[in-house]
């Protein structure tokens, strides 16, 4: 996934990804491309989620300091 996905996407695809993997199906080779892939787009979202959070922190501070005055 070299373009960059939206978290939903990501979210997905990794959703996809622990399902091949439970699958114990896969070749050693193809599972660790998986896993290496749903590490990067696990990563992802986590940076997607804090800066959500940081703007949600900065939207809410923003917000008590107008209703202060």
């Amino acid at each position: 996934m070299a373009e960059k996905t939206t978290f939903r996407q990501a979210m997905e695809r990794l959703d996809e990804i622990v399902t091949k993997l439970n699958s114990n199906t896969l070749e050693l080779e193809e599972a660790m491309k998986l896993f290496e892939e749903g590490l990067k787009l696990s990563r992802q979202c986590e940076t997607q989620l804090k800066r959500f959070e940081n703007k949600m922190n900065a939207l809410m501070v923003d917000e008590g300091e107008k209703k202060d005055v």
